[in-house]
């Protein structure tokens, strides 16, 4: 049983990473042509928005909501950890499981925060009236990853539901809100490259100007 569905995961995993290459081949063709003239150094300017420009002290959202801000990153983190272990057991099972036993605290505390963002988006009198229902499929497919995450240890039968709830979030990745996974180093990879192109980022220190 285990075999048909790490093919099923793994076809899936490939599909995603065509369609999110397709995506950003495609976006890339957009947008306005440049027309300034160089001032600065481009890979500098991505290397500064990836690094220095995303410290809590660059971001007046994460300075003024610090605690929302780490739970957000924690959800992440998690998410992220869980990838790693669904392709390890695609590859390495057994080192697949000791990741996942590893990580099982942490993918505890981001379930728990994943929950509290749901929550929060619903009861957000603000948040709802910015929210598309894409919005809260999203979250409730990231907990429900998390949650057999956590729950991979129980059993042979917990690991094929949880490769099989893997792999169709990895179909449903492209297609909706999920896909930011990919575009947001996409999109701050483009903004510090322009921005660097001008001469903006990184930022001349004070006196130099």
């Amino acid at each position: 049983m285990l075999i048909p569905v790490k093919v099923f995961v793994a076809l899936s995993i490939l599909w995603a990473a065509i369609a999110l290459v397709a995506q950003v081949v495609a976006a890339r063709g957009g947008g306005r042509k440049d027309y300034s003239k160089r001032s600065g150094n481009p890979h500098k300017g991505m290397v500064y928005n990836f690094t220095v420009a995303m410290m809590p002290a660059h971001k007046e959202t994460v300075k003024r909501h610090p605690g929302k801000f780490a739970v957000g990153v924690l959800m992440h983190v998690g998410v992220l950890l869980v990838m790693v272990a669904v392709v390890l057991l695609l590859v390495r099972p057994t080192a697949g499981c000791r990741v996942i036993a590893f990580v099982r605290p942490m993918v505890a505390l981001s379930l728990l925060a994943g929950v509290y963002l749901f929550i929060r988006r619903i009861f957000s009198e603000d948040l709802r009236a910015m929210s598309a229902p894409d919005d809260y499929v999203a979250i409730l497919a990231t907990c429900g990853l998390l949650e057999l995450a956590f729950l991979h240890p129980v059993g042979a039968q917990t690991q094929t539901a949880f490769l099989i709830y893997a792999g169709l979030l990895f179909v449903y990745l492209p297609l909706g809100k999920l896909r930011h996974a990919m575009f947001f180093f996409v999109a701050r990879g483009d903004h510090g490259r322009r921005l660097g192109y001008r001469g903006v980022y990184p930022p001349a220190a004070p006196g130099t100007e």
